[in-house]
């Protein structure tokens, strides 16, 4: 083992360079995640309104708990079926515990409004969540969109405490999640699909 301090210097920017690298390479965001989540939130937001605007109170949270039993499926398939990588990173790990972190705060929202939260204050939070999840992984991957539907979504959740009708609330919910979601989400699978040459419409 060497004493020279110059040397050190050097190999360790070049392990520094070499994990990020590695992360750059390893963490990669297709956008069909956004897409896919956006598209299932914005429909149960809409389902609640029209719900609401045709009378139907007594199935009022239809679309979300259809969105709740989708959403447990495919976190579990996630869980179960997901493929290690072979080399694993700080950035990677650290993703993991953002989206640990987002999921147990969506619960403890979604159990508060079952206990004494109003509902429109519950989904004025969950867009805080949102907006929050949205801008860590919009600087990691540096999406611009997904910043920005950190704002809208930010913005959403103020709108959701001003408003005083929940089916107004649902409407900004389905704004919000169109603007964060499904825009940047469709922008970040157009510029994956160029980067991986995959042919498309």
């Amino acid at each position: 083992m060497t004493n020279d301090p110059n040397l050190s210097r050097e190999k360790s920017l070049e392990i520094i360079h070499q994990m990020i690298g590695q992360a750059r390479s390893n963490f990669t965001e297709s956008g069909i995640s956004w897409l896919l989540w956006g598209t299932m939130l914005m429909l149960a937001s809409l389902s609640t309104y029209f719900l609401m605007i045709f009378g139907k109170t007594g199935q009022l949270f239809m679309g979300w708990n259809i969105f709740g039993i989708v959403s447990i499926g495919l976190l579990s398939y996630d869980i179960f079926k997901a493929k290690p990588k072979k080399v694993k990173t700080y950035i990677d790990d650290l993703m993991k515990m953002v989206d640990i972190g987002f999921f147990i705060c969506i619960f403890v929202i979604i159990l508060s409004i079952n206990i004494s939260v109003t509902p429109g204050n519950g989904f004025g939070y969950m867009l805080m969540v949102f907006a929050f999840l949205m801008l860590i992984k919009g600087g990691a991957v540096k999406s611009r969109s997904l910043m920005v539907g950190a704002a809208v979504n930010w913005a959403g959740a103020i709108g959701i405490f001003y408003c005083r009708e929940f089916r107004y609330d649902m409407l900004i919910m389905a704004a919000a999640v169109f603007a964060g979601y499904i825009i940047p989400g469709y922008l970040l699978w157009s510029a994956w699909k160029k980067s991986n040459n995959i042919p498309g419409k």
